[in-house]
């Protein structure tokens, strides 16, 4: 073999190896030059998810008095489902449609302007404490019944007022009524109706009877009475 051909061998050899040396280079400088501009590209989206875990961090450090707000609404939401499951439970009688046309008489008074219609054949004897209505009592008078039915009505001290003891909430004219299912002790029954105002008072109105049958009979007239019991200055 010449030199010459020796020659042209080696430098091909050195120019191979150069070219491959230059392009392993460039890869890498490019490889390098992507992932950087890659992972700028991706950096915002790892600031807006710490930012948001910080804010659930924050949420979750929340201060006493806005938890016992959050409580609050939890609770009236609460009590917004279970007064709309019971009234979507009611017997028809607990929806107040009794007929009032059989109320023929009318009990008014001045000092809380109540006024509440009543049935014939009853009367009735009201309560006064320092010139202001405490409470009223209806009988039926006639001796057919001993003891006879009687329905009280009876003012209210507001801040005794405890909703939990009830199992039963409608919206009454202008105010609430709570109630419960009728209670029998000793052969007497009896049914009890909480208004619950924006006024001062509240209200409660009782029906007591003794004898289930009885006692059922009057409940028809009983809800009568509570469907036409008014009070406020508008009345007079």
């Amino acid at each position: 073999m010449n030199l010459t051909g020796i020659i042209n061998k080696e430098g091909f050899s050195i120019f191979s190896v150069s070219a491959s040396l230059f392009i392993h280079i460039a890869i890498l400088f490019a490889a390098g030059y992507l992932l950087k501009f890659f992972g700028e590209y991706s950096s915002p989206d790892s600031a807006y998810i710490q930012v948001e875990t910080a804010e659930i961090e924050n949420i979750k450090q929340i201060p006493e008095d806005s938890g016992k707000d959050a409580f609050l609404m939890e609770e009236k939401t609460d009590e917004l489902e279970t007064q709309i499951n019971n009234e979507a439970s009611f017997p028809d009688i607990y929806k107040f449609s009794a007929d009032t046309s059989v109320l023929m008489q009318v009990y008014k008074e001045s000092s809380l302007n109540v006024r509440i219609k009543y049935p014939p054949g009853w009367t009735y004897i009201d309560q006064n404490i320092k010139n202001k209505l405490d409470g009223v009592t209806f009988w039926f008078s006639a001796e057919i019944y001993n003891p006879p039915p009687y329905v009280h009505l009876e003012v209210k001290e507001k801040y005794l007022f405890n909703p939990s003891r009830f199992k039963y909430k409608i919206k009454l004219n202008d105010n609430y009524a709570y109630f419960n299912d009728p209670e029998e002790l000793a052969g007497q029954f009896s049914q009890t109706i909480y208004l619950r105002t924006d006024t001062d008072e509240d209200y409660s109105l009782k029906l007591i009877m003794k004898g289930k049958e009885s006692f059922y009979s009057f409940q028809p007239l009983f809800f009568a009475m509570v469907k036409t019991f008014k009070f406020g200055k508008n009345f007079f």
